[in-house]
């Protein structure tokens, strides 16, 4: 039974820095998409990864980067709440907060969006297969 325990103990440890490490990349990735890295969403993101944009667009890898090398500018991406759910080698992140990216003098994001990132522990690091985020509708 107290080996049990420790078992379950050291493994409520391992999700715990799980779930730092998801909460870190989570504001890492923010902060990569303001700086126009594209270098961190290419490491990041797996090559089939799938992501549904905010008018409901399903694209790939290739496409999401496209939004981080040409002429659009993300002015914020800031996080206002975040909660990460780890599930042995499968983490869920679920935020919102506000964002706002342009192209040119267009804008293309502005206001309180919410998202789910789905990753998946690659090799020892966690790698994201699916992004789907929403625009909050206002009342």
């Amino acid at each position: 039974m107290l080996v049990g325990l420790a078992n379950d103990h050291g493994t409520m440890r391992d999700h715990s820095l799980d779930e730092q490490a998801l909460i870190r990349i989570q504001q890492d990735w923010a902060e990569a998409r303001v700086k126009g890295d594209s270098s961190y969403t290419r490491r990041l993101e797996v090559d089939d990864c799938t992501i549904v944009w905010p008018d409901g667009r399903v694209v790939n890898k290739k496409e999401d980067l496209q939004t981080m090398t040409g002429d659009i500018v993300f002015g914020e991406f800031k996080i206002d709440d975040l909660k990460v759910r780890v599930y042995s080698e499968t983490g869920i992140a679920v935020g919102q907060g506000k964002i706002s990216a342009q192209k040119g003098l267009e804008s293309l994001l502005s206001g309180k969006f919410v998202w789910t990132d789905t990753f998946v522990k690659q090799g020892g690091e966690w790698k994201v297969v699916a992004s789907q985020i929403t625009p909050v509708l206002e009342k």
